[in-house]
């Protein structure tokens, strides 16, 4: 899982990328409402967060009981697989190509890809949406220390991993490459004007505004910390584990053996066995 300001650095960098090798025909300066449609489904699918925010009005309810992975559809992979034809249908009529796959790599590549990397829970990558009721199992490589926590209690342990300082590289990156292309437009256009692009602009300031405010205070990441720094651990949730398939099921009964025993009640956890 990264944060927000990674997510749209890395859909920036992987779609610039692909642009070069596949859609560039001269200049290396992506055009820049192609880069800035990139970035925004980049971050796309955390927008659930504002919708939780205003719904709620109250950010301590984010800090503790806001897990979006499991809970909002803007966070199920199998939401988007339509953008995926419609794409490939603009590739065969060569209707506008880049500007197609750029949702594409955006939320699946930028977003889910890295929210399925050092994360409180991961990404349910076969969650069907229209299921209410019905879970898949969270895919979470080298989860670490972040695994089962939330909110900052995740941000602070996930911030002493190699994958946040190579987040972080994303975020330099991409202000660096965004900046020198700002630059070039202001040295084209000057003197008749200042060559100043909103396009470049905006996401400037939020990469270096959302880079500069990411720490976090060092006492969350004791080990007894609030009660509820671990909440609605889905690796406990009998509501989700009752959501799983049996076969999933039985893997993560293997898998979180040793905490389901520690955590939920016998009664609980025979329920969930044997549902």
């Amino acid at each position: 899982m990264a944060r927000i300001d990674q997510h749209g650095a890395y859909a920036f960098l992987l779609y610039y990328l692909i642009w070069i090798i596949f859609f560039r025909t001269d200049s290396l300066i992506i055009p820049s409402p192609l880069m800035f449609l990139v970035i925004l489904f980049g971050i796309c699918p955390d927008f659930d967060g504002i919708y939780y925010a205003f719904k709620h009005r109250d950010q301590e309810k984010i800090d503790t009981q806001f897990q979006h992975h499991l809970h909002y559809w803007t966070h199920w992979p199998l939401t988007y697989v339509p953008l995926i034809p419609i794409f490939i249908v603009s590739l065969i009529f060569d209707f506008y190509p880049e500007y197609f796959l750029a949702p594409v790599v955006g939320i699946y590549l930028g977003h889910f890809l890295f929210d399925s990397i050092s994360s409180g829970d991961g990404i349910m990558w076969g969650k069907i949406p229209w299921r209410k009721n019905q879970y898949a199992r969270f895919i979470n490589f080298f989860p670490g220390n972040c695994d089962g926590y939330h909110g900052i209690y995740w941000a602070i342990r996930y911030q002493e991993t190699t994958f946040c300082r190579l987040g972080n590289a994303a975020v330099i990156a991409s202000i660096g490459i965004i900046a020198s292309f700002q630059a070039i437009g202001i040295f084209l256009c000057l003197p008749h004007s200042l060559g100043l692009n909103g396009y470049y602009i905006v996401p400037l300031i939020f990469f270096f505004v959302r880079y500069r405010i990411h720490t976090v205070p060092r006492k969350y990441l004791r080990k007894s910390g609030p009660p509820k720094n671990r909440y609605a651990d889905y690796r406990i949730d009998p509501h989700y584990i009752n959501g799983l398939n049996a076969r999933n099921r039985t893997k993560h009964f293997e898998k979180y053996r040793s905490l389901l025993n520690q955590n939920m009640s016998p009664l609980a956890w025979s329920s969930s066995k044997t549902i």
